[in-house]
């Protein structure tokens, strides 16, 4: 996979401040202010999510699929013709859109989740085969309850914005649900 296009304005600190911004708020909001849970998710921020989001959807872009297997049910709708020269299609804005929410997904929710529940535990008091279970629920629950949310966020990042400012709007809406994860990381 080649590397993903970034905005060359985008200053490389960003992620590490506006990734755990939305989940400061949420602790604002709940009262529970925690600086090692804002460390952590900067941390994260700053050196995982920076790398693994503009690669995913730099993939979603480049994805290409033959014309025969496009015409095909479920493909036809999630797929439109690449540039006029080539023999192919990519994936259109709804193709998109699903491949983002699918990597968005429970897993990477409950990995989000799992950090904020590593980084406000202490070691000792971590038991994991128990806690693994109730993030994974508490992730689907999230998931689906965000749905509504995440299906604008996605279109609006995935159908509106140039490939290069995805990531962009993917920071900004990370924020938003990071709001959302936080509450639904307490709630649920």
């Amino acid at each position: 996979m080649s590397s993903a296009p970034v905005s060359s304005a985008q200053p490389r600190w960003i992620p590490w401040v506006l990734y755990p911004a939305g989940d400061g708020i949420a602790q604002l909001i709940l009262g529970e202010v925690s600086i090692p849970r804002l460390l952590a998710l900067a941390l994260v921020g700053g050196l995982v999510y920076q790398a693994e989001t503009p690669r995913w959807f730099c993939w979603l872009d480049q994805w290409r699929i033959a014309p025969a297997t496009a015409q095909k049910a479920p493909w036809r709708w999630l797929t439109q013709p690449a540039e006029a020269q080539q023999a192919q299609y990519r994936l259109n804005w709804l193709g998109r859109m699903l491949g983002s929410m699918s990597f968005f997904s429970p897993p990477w929710i409950a990995r989000h989740m799992l950090i904020l529940k590593i980084s406000t535990t202490p070691w000792h008091q971590i038991a994991l085969a128990s806690a693994l279970p109730e993030l994974w629920l508490a992730a689907c629950k999230s998931f689906l309850t965000n749905l509504p949310i995440s299906i604008v966020g996605n279109y609006i990042i995935q159908a509106r914005l140039p490939l290069q400012y995805r990531f962009w709007g993917s920071i900004c809406m990370s924020g938003i649900m990071g709001i959302a994860f936080a509450l639904a990381y307490k709630f649920f």
